[in-house]
């Protein structure tokens, strides 16, 4: 007989061998811890997201002033339209991803959720599993004192998509929050 599950041979009568039932065991454990101790969201701040598009009014004021020397009102106006609509554009993506992006700590797992659009992704990490979390922060991040919080997962290469880990990103007190986080799950 073969397992059900993995095709290896079993040695005794039965569907599944026994590591695939360890692991479906440890999976039905995760799926009762639902005792929510701590949540993380990514912040969504107005002033943050001007200041971190700046680039944007400096193509403004650079493509304002050439249609300025040109002479052209009309020029003008439309820049001043499109500008807007970039930027609506821009804080419209940006609220919608910190709505939909979180982490849930429960007693033996955290729970990430993502949400944009027509992408759904939910990804559940034991404790055991996750082997680093790591802050990073862009210069306008350290103005505002946000940070990304990366959650590295046993097997996941730093650098790369971070495959069984996740990212949050624009995350407001990122060190207190860190320090919780590590208490929580006993990462030290």
């Amino acid at each position: 007989m073969k397992c059900k599950i993995c095709g290896a041979e079993l040695k005794k009568e039965g569907d599944i061998c026994t590591n695939c039932y360890k692991a479906y065991k440890e999976e039905e454990e995760l799926k009762k811890d639902v005792k929510e101790v701590f949540k993380i969201k990514r912040k969504y701040s107005i002033a943050f997201e001007i200041a971190k598009n700046a680039w944007v009014f400096v193509i403004f004021i650079l493509s304002s002033l050439i249609c300025l020397t040109a002479g052209g009102i009309l020029e003008e106006l439309l820049l001043i339209l499109i500008l807007g609509a970039v930027l609506g554009v821009i804080l419209f993506i940006d609220k919608r991803l910190a709505m939909g992006t979180q982490a849930v700590f429960y007693e033996k797992k955290v729970v990430y959720t993502f949400k944009f659009l027509f992408i759904n992704t939910t990804k559940t990490v034991k404790y055991s599993d996750l082997r680093d979390i790591t802050p990073f922060q862009g210069f306008t991040q350290k103005r505002f004192d946000y940070a990304d919080l990366c959650f590295y997962a046993k097997g996941t290469i730093p650098g790369v998509n971070l495959l069984n880990g996740f990212q949050i990103k624009n995350v407001e007190n990122a060190t207190e929050i860190l320090e919780i986080i590590k208490e929580v799950i006993g990462l030290s």
